[in-house]
């Protein structure tokens, strides 16, 4: 068989199991008949706040199978369909804020050991603990390769590593350099 990006994402038994563990959190499955419908999906879900958070979990799984295919091949190492789930519905939920607990029950303390011993090689995520009332911000921006659109994330964490806020936005700047002054 032919490893289209449809397989990877969606067609491969791997990435079936990995959307079958993460689909009590999604009101329902969504199913796609191409990469195409997919994307176009997620351009919908944008316009939506409670269809933007399912798109922006579906967008998280997918990426999340993508990494976990490569790490697989090129690192010849697997994690459990369910710990793919969980952490990708972890990082959508820092992006949604829709939950503080882990969706499917596995690692509830996303900095905790357990967190970076199921960690792919491909991610390295790293926390300097701060000095009680401290706060950790993240700001970042990007733009499209051709300049017509871009958009710009923040991040808060408290000293415990707790989320404290994020958000986002599109923005319409001609480049990176704009992008990311505008961010912080």
């Amino acid at each position: 068989m032919e490893e289209t990006i449809y397989h990877v994402l969606f067609g491969c038994p791997r990435a079936s199991q990995i959307w079958r563990y993460a689909s009590a959190q999604l009101d329902q499955r969504q199913m796609w008949a191409s990469t195409e419908e997919f994307l176009r999906y997620l351009e919908a879900s944008i316009r939506g706040s409670v269809r933007g958070e399912r798109g922006t979990r579906e967008a998280y799984l997918a990426y999340h199978c993508w990494l976990e295919r490569n790490t697989r091949i090129f690192d010849g190492e697997s994690l459990h369909p369910r710990m793919v789930a969980d952490r990708a519905l972890r990082h959508a939920a820092e992006i949604t804020g829709t939950i503080e607990a882990s969706p499917t029950g596995l690692v509830r303390d996303i900095w905790g050991p357990h967190s970076a011993l199921a960690a792919s090689r491909t991610i390295l995520v790293s926390w300097v603990p701060l000095s009680p009332g401290f706060l950790k911000e993240n700001f970042d921006g990007s733009v499209s390769a051709d300049g017509s659109c871009g958009g710009v994330e923040f991040i808060i964490r408290n000293h415990d590593a707790r989320l404290v806020a994020a958000g986002g936005g599109r923005i319409f700047d001609s480049s990176v350099v704009n992008a990311e002054l505008r961010a912080a």
